[in-house]
Order: C-alpha cells, then structure tokens, then sequence
C-alpha cells in the first residue's frame, strides 16, 4: 500500500493506526481507504491510505479522492425530507400518494396507504427490485411507472424490507415539492451551507483522477467494477460521491444537532426524530452482531440505530465500503470510505476508534486484534460465499452431455417482465448474447435448455437462464437465476414476446 497523507491534529490514542489500517487493507484486500474522526467539535483525524485502482502505485489514494458513498446517501435524502417537514410542506405520515399522485404499486392498499415515514424507514416490505437499478437505462419517470408491478416481499408494515427503490420515490417527492430534480435540492439546501464542494451527485463532473474506483472480490480475487454500472441512474439512494473531509463537514451537522456557526438549518426536534427508531430490526439481522453483541437494532429515518458499549450508534454504511457513525452521547463521529464492495473492515475500524475513546489513551492498536472475527464476514474468502455455494449446488445437478431440445435460433427473439422489461437475445456465431439494458452478456451452454454467463451483471453477479420449451419445440420464456442474489425469493421470469 502506498500513500499515506494526515491532516488535523495526531493523538496519542492514533498511535500505531497507520500500520495497523495498512496491513488490515493487504488482509481484506481493500485497494485505498480514508478515514476521518470528529470530536468535541473538532476534526481530529483525517487520513488516507493505499491507491484509487488496484495495481496502479501512481495513483495514490489523498483525502481528495472522492469515493462512492453509496447508501449512506439516503441519509442526505432523509435530510432533505426533514428540511421540508421543517418548513411545513409535508409531515412524515403524510401519504406518499398525497404528494406524488402518480405513486403505484401491485396492492391498492399499499398505493393508498404508504407514507412518507413507511419509506423513509423500509417497512413497505415490497420487493427490493435491485434489477431495475442495475439496468441503466430508466429514468425516473419509467421507474415510477414500473412500480405498478412490484409486488409484496412480505405484509405491508410487518417488519424491515431494505428497499432501494423507495429511496428512489423520495427523490421524486421532493423534486415536486421544490420544482428542483433531488440532486440539485441537496446541493443547494445541504451541500452549499456546509462548504462541501467535493461532494455531487454527478459522478461525470468529478475529474477522473480524483476518483477511488470500485472493485468486487470476484473468484478470490479483487475486480475493478465497470465505470458506467450504478451511475447512469441518479438515484436518491446512492449516487453521492465525497471526500472524508466533506463527510467530516456532514458528520459535525449531526453532532451539532442542525446547526452550522451561528445558524440553526434543521431544528433540534427534527434531527432527534430522525435517530429515532421508527422500525424495529432483528439484532440478528447484521452480519457482524455476533461479534459487538448489540442490545438493540432498528431504523430510523434514513440511519440505522444501534448500540455499542452502552452507548447509542446512529450510522449507516454503503454497498461500495463506506461507513458513517455518530456517537451523539460521546460527541464523536467516523467515517471510513474504502472503495471495495461491503468488507467488514470499515466496521472493525470504527468500533476500534471508539474503543480507543472509550478505553482511554493508552489504547493500543494491535496487530490483528479481532480480526478472526472480522474476516470471516467481509473478508476476500467470506465475500462472494452465496455465489460459491449456489454454483456448487448447479454443478451437482449439472447434466454434462445434453444438448438443447431445439435450434439456437429458437430462443433468439424480444422477452419482456412487466416490472423489469425487454431483454433481447440474439444468436451470434453459434452463441447466445442476451441485451439487458446496459449489459451485453455472452452465454456459454449449461445443459439441456439452460446457458451460463459468468460476471453477467456488475462484475459479481452470474447469471443462468433456463428456457422454456413446449414438447412442440416452441419458447415460451425464459427464467434468469441470479446466481450470488441476496433475495433467493424474487423470480426472474420473462416472457416471449
């Protein structure tokens, strides 16, 4: 790992952070990461290490570099909401319908019924629909469109449903509201008063040289992601790019409780109620509970809220390995932006900041101090773990030898899902390649009526379709396995056109 760059004042508690952060990052396999500490209403740790591209030495990682900070965004999104209860243009429990008439999902009940609170804390319970995202290639207006079709994961308000989407709602909510698109609201409204000029929604105006690009671990190894995925869809739930100096910025609002100098921009009331728990969650729910033993677990209003030592933990994380928590008792906040998807790490280090705070400074940084708990949750082998075990499970009922039950050109044609859309299949040279919005997929044959595609979608992802075939020779459709899915329950099932 290279670069190592330090602003703020060095405490005796950090002594030994930098080899320590250093040889976790080689351990994890995490490229470049940089970590900022607010205390008492100072930054007292701002510092970065390893570089924005795996094996590029030159390009090393500053505090500069803006990083992806994925759905720690939906904490600016909620501010936003705050901002207009502050001002009396919504209240949390109005309907989503009242604002946004054309708001509509498969059960009228939930249509009519969804509130501004319900979406803002993920007990909708609709079905996540992560596939739309990752498409590219609809916009906001096709998005809400499309909802009509999305169905119940579980009863509507029976418990936490982590749902992107309605992240996605909110955004258009306040573009009603204010007559300005989400990103230009929060640029004006949170960003401008807070002096966080690195901070966008954009990721195209950011130069490239001063962007950590994001990598999976992929078959053991670490895999730069595609620049494009993730970005062609602005999306209220996770397109803000941002230093670990600006995220200092948004963390010491929190601490402060709304006020920036002399100048109170949300009310005191309005913040408090954003930390409190709106939703009850399983402490079992977290990968990494067995290891800080929490008492309680929930969702407020754009944060997750938990304990630690006592103590109460307000943060939220993004898929891309960014971290935020505050620790409003102790008037301490952390961030850790790492550009390597959900590690584990960013947590181990945060809870270790705290340790170091609450155990004083003769708290010292130990080489591989509870990493054997950590590393089986983010660590290179644990990530990617579903992917492995269900390609296992395809392989012991692999049928080697079988041949499709009819010619390739059969399955060539348009297939449509009403709540995800076209997918386009052509036949080019004795190979099947699927057209999925932004995605262009080479398959290889399985068996039987079945093809694979390795890194089909984001480079962690596979894919296996299975065609349906009537004993006549005609296809009927087509159902996608997403091999390495967190939701084993959502059906992929597309219908010939």
């Amino acid at each position: 790992m290279s670069s190592l760059c330090s602003v703020g004042t060095a405490e005796d508690r950090f002594d030994g952070i930098d080899a320590y952060i250093i040889e976790a990052m080689e351990k994890w396999q995490v490229p470049g990461l940089a970590i900022g500490v607010v205390k008492d209403g100072e930054t007292v740790l701002s510092r970065a290490y390893g570089v924005r591209t795996v094996n590029a030495q030159n390009e090393p990682v500053t505090i500069d570099t803006r990083f992806s900070i994925a759905s720690c965004t939906k904490s600016f999104t909620a501010y936003a909401i705050a901002i207009l209860v502050d001002e009396g243009k919504l209240n949390w429990d109005d309907t989503v319908k009242s604002h946004l008439p054309i708001f509509r999902v498969a059960d009228p009940y939930v249509t009519e019924h969804a509130t501004i609170r319900d979406l803002l804390c993920h007990r909708t319970n609709l079905v996540a629909g992560e596939l739309l995202l990752m498409r590219g290639d609809v916009s906001n207006a096709e998005m809400l469109n499309r909802l009509q079709f999305l169905t119940q994961a579980k009863p509507f308000r029976s418990g936490f449903a982590y749902n992107n989407l309605m992240y996605d709602v909110l955004g258009q909510v306040i573009e009603v509201k204010t007559g300005q698109p989400w990103q230009e609201f929060v640029a004006e409204r949170l960003l401008m008063p807070l002096e966080m000029k690195a901070t966008t929604a954009d990721l195209a105006s950011i130069p490239e040289d001063l962007v950590a690009t994001r990598h999976r671990i992929y078959d053991a190894g670490i895999a730069p992601l595609r620049s494009q995925e993730y970005d062609t869809h602005t999306s209220a739930a996770g397109a803000i790019y941002s230093t670990v100096g600006d995220m200092n910025k948004w963390l010491q609002i929190h601490l402060n409780e709304g006020k920036v100098g002399e100048r109170q921009l949300l009310s005191k009331n309005i913040m408090r109620e954003m930390y409190a728990v709106q939703q009850s969650i399983p402490v079992k729910w977290r990968p990494d509970s067995d290891v800080y033993d929490p008492r309680f677990t929930g969702y407020g209003l754009g944060w997750f809220v938990r304990d630690y030592r006592g103590r109460k933990v307000v943060q939220h994380g993004g898929a891309w390995g960014a971290e935020t928590a505050i620790l409003p008792e102790e008037d301490l906040a952390i961030v850790v932006l790492t550009n390597r998807d959900w590690n584990g790490l960013t947590w181990m280090i945060i809870f270790d900041v705290i340790d170091a705070y609450l155990d004083g400074p003769e708290r010292v940084w130990q080489r591989g101090r509870k990493w054997d708990k950590w590393l089986p949750l983010g660590g290179p082998e644990a990530q990617g773990k579903t992917r492995v075990e269900q390609i296992a499970k395809l392989a012991e009922l692999r049928k080697l030898g079988t041949q499709p039950s009819v010619p390739l050109d059969s399955f060539a044609g348009n297939y449509n899902m009403p709540f995800y859309g076209e997918l386009q299949i052509t036949v080019v040279d004795d190979q099947l390649h699927v057209n999925f919005g932004q995605y262009h997929i080479d398959f290889e044959h399985w068996d039987n009526n079945r093809f694979y595609a390795r890194g089909a979608i984001v480079p962690l992802f596979d894919w296996l379709i299975s065609f349906d075939v009537t004993n006549e020779g005609s296809v009927r459709g087509l159902e996608v396995t997403h091999i390495g899915w967190a939701d084993p329950d959502e059906r992929f099932v597309f219908q010939k056109k």
